[in-house]
């Protein structure tokens, strides 16, 4: 509602704006694109064949109606006359080429997006040594052979030089939207810059080991957040300074991404519409499209991924047309705009067929597009992802600089990611909430807190708060364990030495579906967390661990000294059950789940993220107990649809609507259809009439019980129905 409000009242006036006679609605132009243009000058052949007709021709093509065009790109040269930094040769007599390109795309009714580089520009770097970011050596980036040239955003003259930079292409350009890509921390940089900033505010030496259970360095990761935020706002405030109606986009990927990126909510903050490029598969992306979903402060987001299969490296392999599908119609279904990122050749040239491909999909698109501006997104779970919980907690003592350092594992992630992913494949509607939108809260009926470290005391509040007023929380792992404490009146002694765990249904308790007993337990390769002194609530299962210590030389700290000992059958290190596995073998009293009464609310805790794991029978089990503490009867009720069709619901009062989207999330080159299946929704009234939204043509249905029932003959890769009140 919040968002629906900012476009109402033309916040950000760009929605709506008129220039060369048209009406540019920036907000409905949902069919996007970018050419990657991160060419070198050093071959007179680059960039030589670059043709705005074509490359527009190709928009066309493609059914594109807000392209994002580069102006500059991490090779730092611009394309256009600058006279702060270098323009590229290739264009050197037809300096105005870009320009045209945007003249074209305006006169055809688009809006453009212009492409600007910050932090990754190797021109600067060059130019410039001093405002390179260092690593621990006192070496830039490039010194070790990397391609990325990196520039700090602390240091106050490169910040002068963009701001000449913009005030030069904002005066040239005329573009309704621009994307800042790369702020972020690409290093952890040890800068003259950053260490008279960390002086200045802090004082001493910059921590130069990983420590998450040490104050000092998690006060310098704050830290680089906040640097991060100033710079990102600083940016913002340049480009609106020019161009007060442009939208700006800041590269927002690294919300899922790792600690040392310096990103939690700093970036949507800065950014009048949340979006960036990611290449995980469906999975991620349907994951991070709620995210997005709810990090964005206008609608809509934007997700970008690329026609290169797997990712951009394989420069000529483009995905199958199933695939395309699914990266654009996964968007279109969770009310995003779709970007696709293709890549110009050196010479300044594309392949045309990719355009004509991408323009096939959008075809298919744009009869659904009168809907995807519709609505607010209608869910009973929300998986609660703290964007400062992107570490593994447990790895400590990493010195900066190190190969180590590098180990991307987010534990809180995947377990988030398997939750939704568990969700999904039991039809039960789900977004991803998160630690800056806490308000959020208050209208999800079951909050999933998957192995989440680093929750605030201020999101520790909120979240006693909302179980206190009749919410549902599910917690698990390092979520919280302070307010697990507090909530059975237990004390939680620390994790297992055994890193392979398991979980055995107290007796009498039917949660775990008959998949497993006490004798046969849910195994988990994770370490659980002890609960000692439990007070409240009722026990659902309890610890059980292997016979011996599983790999006893990984969970010694000396382990150069141990690893040149030779091991005997007497080292009491040594011993195991069965060769091939750790089977069960000792039952503790330790509560592995829990449930409990807390004000007008339910919390279940588990030890162990056992969501995350990729088993029928974890997710089975997980999906049940989620849906055990819906306390009334679901958005979505129900389908008989296999596991791979995830359906996303929106409501629109306003339109007197309600739309069901449905996607087969199938991780393949050619995807099979599903056939026969039906569905069931929540309606307080029936509706007047069902529409397949494709193309508006009435569909049978039947209405009983408050619910309504369509049956679906085929489902390819998307499609969408209305229900109609008026």
């Amino acid at each position: 509602k919040w968002n629906i409000r900012r476009w109402q009242i033309g916040l950000i006036t760009i929605y709506g704006k008129e220039e060369f006679g048209m009406t540019y609605n920036y907000r409905d132009k949902l069919r996007r694109t970018l050419m990657d243009m991160h060419i070198e000058n050093w071959n007179p052949e680059f960039m030589s064949q670059f043709d705005p007709e074509a490359y527009f021709e190709s928009l066309k093509i493609a059914k594109i109606n807000a392209p994002m065009i580069y102006i500059q790109s991490h090779v730092g040269l611009c394309y256009w006359p600058t006279k702060s930094g270098e323009m590229h040769s290739g264009l050197i007599g037809k300096e105005d080429a870009m320009k045209r390109l945007f003249d074209l795309c305006h006169d055809d009714g688009m809006a453009v997006v212009a492409y600007y580089s910050i932090i990754y520009n190797n021109w600067a770097y060059h130019e410039h040594p001093e405002w390179q970011m260092r690593d621990l050596e006192g070496r830039g980036s490039r010194a070790t052979g990397k391609r990325y040239g990196l520039c700090c955003p602390n240091n106050m003259e490169y910040r002068d030089f963009i701001r000449t930079q913009m005030a030069e292409f904002c005066d040239y350009f005329d573009f309704e939207g621009i994307f800042l890509d790369m702020t972020f921390w690409p290093m952890v940089c040890y800068c003259d810059e950053c260490r008279a900033r960390w002086e200045k505010e802090v004082g001493g030496p910059m921590p130069k080991v990983i420590d998450w259970k040490d104050d000092r360095w998690n006060l310098f990761q704050r830290k680089r957040q906040e640097w991060m935020e100033d710079f990102a706002l600083d940016m913002t405030a340049e480009i609106k300074k020019h161009k007060p109606e442009c939208a700006v986009e800041h590269q927002y990927s690294n919300a899922v991404h790792m600690w040392n990126r310096g990103v939690n909510e700093n970036i949507a903050k800065a950014s009048d519409y949340a979006g960036g490029d990611l290449y995980g598969g469906i999975a991620q992306q349907s994951f991070a499209c709620k995210l997005y979903y709810n990090l964005t402060q206008i609608q809509p987001f934007e997700y970008m991924t690329s026609r290169c299969y797997p990712a951009l490296s394989e420069h000529t392999t483009t995905k199958s047309m199933d695939q395309l599908r699914a990266s654009i119609l996964v968007t279109a279904l969770h009310h995003g705009a779709s970007l696709m990122i293709d890549a110009i050749d050196p010479k300044g040239t594309h392949d045309r067929r990719v355009y004509e491909a991408i323009g096939q999909v959008h075809g298919e698109m744009e009869h659904y597009e009168k809907y995807l501006t519709r609505g607010e997104m209608a869910y009973d779970v929300g998986v609660y992802f703290n964007l400062n919980g992107k570490m593994d907690v447990e790895n400590n003592g990493v010195k900066i600089g190190s190969k180590e350092e590098t180990d991307d594992t987010m534990p809180h992630l995947d377990a988030s990611i398997g939750a939704g992913k568990s969700l999904q494949r039991h039809h039960i509607p789900y977004t991803v909430l998160n630690n800056w939108k806490l308000e959020l809260l208050k209208d999800t009926k079951v909050v999933v807190l998957a192995d989440a470290p680093m929750i605030s005391e201020k999101e520790r509040d909120a979240l006693r708060k909302y179980v206190k007023d009749g919410g549902r929380l599910y917690m698990s792992g390092h979520s919280a364990p302070e307010l697990a404490e507090e909530f059975f009146g237990g004390t939680i002694e620390g994790l297992t030495q055994e890193d392979i765990t398991y979980i055995s249904p107290a007796e009498g308790t039917d949660w775990m579906q008959g998949y497993f007993t006490k004798d046969y337990p849910l195994v988990m390769f994770e370490r659980s967390f002890k609960m000692k002194g439990q007070k409240n609530g009722e026990v659902l299962g309890t610890l059980t661990l292997p016979y011996t210590v599983p790999n006893p030389l990984g969970i010694f700290t000396d382990l150069c000294s141990y690893a040149s000992e030779i091991v005997t059958k007497d080292d009491p290190r040594y011993p195991f059950a069965t060769i091939h596995a750790n089977p069960p073998g000792i039952f503790t009293d330790y509560p592995a789940v829990l449930k409990t009464q807390y004000g007008k609310g339910t919390v279940i805790w588990s030890c162990v993220p056992f969501e995350k794991a990729e088993r029928f029978q974890h997710s089975d089990i997980f999906s049940g107990l989620i849906r055990s503490l819906l306390s009334e009867e679901p958005v979505f009720s129900s389908s008989t649809a296999p596991e791979p069709v995830e359906f996303v619901v929106f409501d629109a009062p306003e339109y007197k609507e309600k739309y069901i989207g449905m996607v087969n999330l199938q991780e393949d080159f050619r995807f099979l259809p599903v056939y026969h299946f039906d569905v069931e929704i929540k309606s307080p009234e029936k509706p007047v009439k069902v529409l397949k939204s494709y193309n508006d043509e009435p569909v049978a249905f039947t209405y009983e019980n408050g619910k309504v029932k369509i049956s679906i003959d085929r489902l390819d890769c998307f499609d969408m129905y209305t229900l109609c009140y008026a």
